[in-house]
């Protein structure tokens, strides 16, 4: 039996469906109202921020319906995943940005912030969709002269270039992230099943990780002796995730969370992975799960 959990690479074949199942209903829908919050949100800044929410939400619905329903277990098809749903969301979105940008109406605010109010019509959307050389060379034009401003100064060009590639970056980046880690996770090739995750009660911070990791990797019975549960979230503290198959068989997760106060006097964490996806022996199981 192996030490650690490793992948197999397989994948099922209905992976390909739910992604394209996602790419005509969700991601569409995801782009449309991403691109209503920064037309009406005045603050490149907080756009940065929307961006990775959306990168995020992009990759938790990747993961559910695409990399856990196709049981995708292989890390480089669950990147080619993200990648194409981050491109695919942000294609709509352009589709529909343009779109505003052609109906734009009165303006509000000030020479420094201000909206335009505009709003899609829906079919001339779809034509732009389905017609990526019209919609790339609009947005080739709308880049050269612009729409918006900081401190009534209009951005256009390299300038909003270089601002439009961070933005993609940010949204297709992050919508790698969750995909990949959910491929990895353990999968039981027998039960053709995902492996049930259970987040056990949190444990004292484990102060000497090599010593606690070589005896895990040993099954040493004594790896938990000096583990007791801890009450207080806010102090030092470990978590351990269990996964379990039908068959029997376990694999471990460890993390440390050591607390710390941000400049505004707030707890934060610093978290370090102790052990990922190692086997647990039934005994080593019994005793975890009775602690």
């Amino acid at each position: 039996m192996a030490k650690y959990y490793e992948s197999s690479g397989k994948f099922d074949y209905k992976s390909f469906l739910y992604f394209i199942l996602i790419s005509i209903t969700v991601l569409p829908l995801l782009g449309l109202a991403y691109a209503y919050c920064i037309w009406y949100i005045p603050f490149i800044y907080i756009n940065f921020i929307i961006a990775g929410i959306l990168g995020l939400i992009i990759s938790w619905f990747t993961k559910k319906f695409v990399i856990k329903l196709g049981k995708v277990r292989n890390s480089i098809l669950a990147i080619i995943f993200g990648l194409l749903a981050g491109l695919v969301c942000m294609y709509f979105h352009w589709a529909v940005w343009v779109d505003l940008v052609i109906n734009a109406g009165e303006s509000y605010g000030n020479s420094r912030i201000g909206v335009t109010v505009s709003n899609i019509k829906i079919l001339d959307v779809f034509a732009l969709a389905s017609q990526p050389e019209i919609l790339f060379s609009l947005i080739t034009e709308i880049n050269e002269y612009g729409t918006w401003g900081l401190r009534s100064t209009t951005v256009s060009g390299i300038f909003l270039s270089i601002i439009w590639i961070i933005e993609l970056l940010i949204i297709v980046g992050i919508s790698t992230i969750i995909p990949i880690s959910a491929a990895k996770e353990p999968f039981c090739e027998l039960d053709n099943k995902w492996f049930k995750e259970k987040v056990l009660p949190i444990f004292s911070y484990i102060e000497n990780r090599s010593d606690f990791l070589a005896n895990l990797e040993q099954s040493n019975p004594e790896t938990f002796s000096q583990i007791i549960r801890a009450e207080n979230l806010e102090q030092n503290h470990s978590i351990f995730t269990l996964y379990k198959s039908e068959k029997g068989e376990n694999y471990l997760s460890v993390q440390t969370r050591r607390a710390k106060k941000n400049k505004k006097d707030e707890i934060e964490f610093d978290d370090t992975d102790v052990a990922k996806y190692i086997y647990l022996n039934p005994e080593l199981v019994r005793i975890v799960s009775e602690k």
